[in-house]
């Protein structure tokens, strides 16, 4: 790595922790999804590994209920923080900063190792060494200002921890793709094992990948190895996960009933929720979802909110990328290594929100985080591309300085709707509930 490229890096990810460390123990109290995802996580840090299993023994004080609805990986980190820190608000959301974090550092070394060994391969060294610091500092940056990834990664709940292990997962299958060696198709299985044992969300992602490999399949010698780290691994790795479960005294057989239970919960959840939204509607960040309000100690004219919404002009641009990928679908070009990987990473988008479309239960926006990430990468591919074709040095610094400016101030303007600072009512009426539907 060059200074000036080292220097950007540790930028962008300050940029992200500052973000995120600023007022982190604010609310004090849980809010949104932390009343369960809390309470587990608590009872885990004072060693009990038992009611957190139990859908039928969830109380916590009577007050909370215990998440077990959800793989415990995440609450793992969470009650090892409470156990250090203290059972306070900044303990059990410190957690999903430090992984904020190392999702950034995952997600730019992703994209240095993608742009050079597939999206500028054919190109010369150094112009492949410029053009794949460039990809990285730019998806890494357009990263770092996404509203839902500031908003999960400030709340105890699941998603960031699901995030990291997802990109983990990617990296090390271009890994595969690039080196053809077997140890990196098993730290795929790892790494999406780990990010199923967080959330199921990441399911999708891993039968893309096994479907895929088996699709590709050259020699029946492969297959067994492709069955060992896609299937057999992300089934140990995921029995794993519940080690806690089984040390408190439980068995397999209630290991499969909480499965059971598990499934018809999150397939039987009420058809209506007042912050639900289609998941077609997520990529035009039509229905956030208000996770907190406060109003007390704020003046009449003051307001203190916190909304999963996504930046609103970083999700413009998201918008103009995915429908100059289905106008690419037009074009009959043959398919280049550059353009395959294209069509891979938006595979990995449809297959991170699409498979929400056939279930009935509740969908809120910030399910949309896994999908981010491969949307942005492809966003900064075409902006980096466009910016080449313009000669003119001038004009081609001030679209890319301008292109990058207005998400930052977006960013700054929305802030505090994000992480509930006061701000004056006829303000946030004005500028955060400008379209009806964000209200």
């Amino acid at each position: 790595m060059t200074l000036k490229e080292l220097i950007l890096l540790a930028l962008i990810l300050f940029f992200t922790l500052l973000t995120r460390l600023f007022r982190l123990d604010y609310p004090s109290q849980m809010y949104f999804d932390e009343v369960y995802h809390v309470p587990a996580a608590m009872m885990m840090s004072s060693g009990d590994f038992s009611r957190p299993f139990d859908p039928q023994q969830v109380a916590y004080d009577g007050q909370h209920i215990a998440d077990w609805l959800h793989p415990p990986l995440a609450k793992y980190f969470q009650a090892g923080s409470m156990y250090l820190f203290g059972k306070n608000a900044f303990a059990w959301r410190l957690p999903a900063v430090v992984f904020a974090c190392l999702t950034i550092i995952v997600f730019y070394f992703l994209l240095r190792f993608v742009a050079q060994a597939f999206f500028f391969k054919h190109l010369s060294i150094a112009e492949k060494n410029r053009r794949s610091i460039n990809l990285a500092l730019v998806a890494t940056y357009f990263l770092s200002l996404s509203g839902l990834f500031l908003v999960q990664s400030r709340i105890a709940m699941n998603d960031v921890f699901c995030l990291f292990f997802l990109m983990l997962g990617i990296f090390a299958y271009f890994a595969y793709l690039d080196k053809k060696t077997y140890l990196f198709l098993f730290l795929t299985g790892l790494s999406l094992a780990l990010s199923f044992s967080t959330k199921w969300t990441a399911l999708w992602l891993l039968l893309l990948i096994f479907i895929r490999e088996l699709t590709l399949l050259r020699s029946y010698r492969a297959l067994p190895f492709i069955f060992f780290s896609l299937i057999l691994t992300p089934i140990f790795i995921y029995v794993l996960s519940y080690g806690a479960m089984f040390f408190a005294g439980h068995n397999l057989t209630d290991f499969f009933a909480l499965q059971k239970t598990i499934l018809s919960s999150q397939l039987s959840n009420p058809s209506f929720h007042l912050y639900s939204s289609d998941p077609l509607s997520w990529l035009l960040n039509w229905r956030p979802v208000w996770f907190f309000t406060s109003t007390s100690n704020l003046d009449n004219s003051f307001v203190a909110n916190i909304y999963a919404l996504e930046n609103p002009l970083l999700s413009l641009y998201l918008l103009v990328t995915f429908i100059l990928l289905f106008l690419s679908l037009l074009k009959k070009d043959k398919l280049s290594l550059a353009r395959k990987t294209v069509w891979l990473f938006f595979s990995f988008y449809l297959a991170s929100f699409l498979p929400w479309i056939f279930f009935s239960r509740p969908m809120f926006l910030h399910h949309y985080l896994p999908a981010l990430p491969f949307l942005i990468v492809l966003l900064s591919y075409f902006l980096l591309n466009l910016l080449e074709k313009i000669t003119d040095k001038e004009k081609r610094k001030a679209l890319f300085f301008n292109l990058l400016f207005w998400p930052f101030f977006f960013f700054l303007l929305f802030y505090p709707q994000w992480t509930a600072l006061p701000v004056p009512e006829g303000f946030a009426d004005l500028l955060y509930f400008a379209i009806p539907s964000w209200r």
